[in-house]
């Protein structure tokens, strides 16, 4: 009978890690050093926007008591927060998109 070596799971994982790895780096695009300040600028930017509204957040919730009774309050607050995490999210997405375009014309 035929013998095979049964792979354990930590064996599979490395060799999986290993060639996701091999892959990223083919995958890597050299940037010059104007593309990297350039994706550092946009790193910078959309941290000092998210930051912004982040402000802007904290500032509503903190006035919401001093106006609403707290279960009204407390749903304003969430609502406040959920709106928050959608337009953070929208930035990021934004960000990365504009990171892309500098790495497309990086392969050109």
């Amino acid at each position: 009978m035929n013998e095979e070596k049964i792979k354990s799971a930590v064996e599979l994982a490395l060799e999986k890690t290993e060639l996701l790895g091999k892959q990223a780096r083919a995958e890597q695009v050299p940037l010059t050093e104007e593309m990297r300040k350039e994706i550092e600028e946009i790193e910078k930017e959309y941290q000092a926007k998210i930051a912004e509204k982040d402000i802007m957040l904290k500032a509503e919730v903190g006035k919401l008591p001093l106006s609403y009774p707290p279960p009204e309050a407390e749903l304003m607050a969430a609502a406040l927060t959920e709106k928050f995490n959608e337009e953070k999210k929208s930035l990021e997405d934004e960000k990365e998109g504009k990171i892309e375009e500098i790495k497309k014309r990086a392969k050109t």
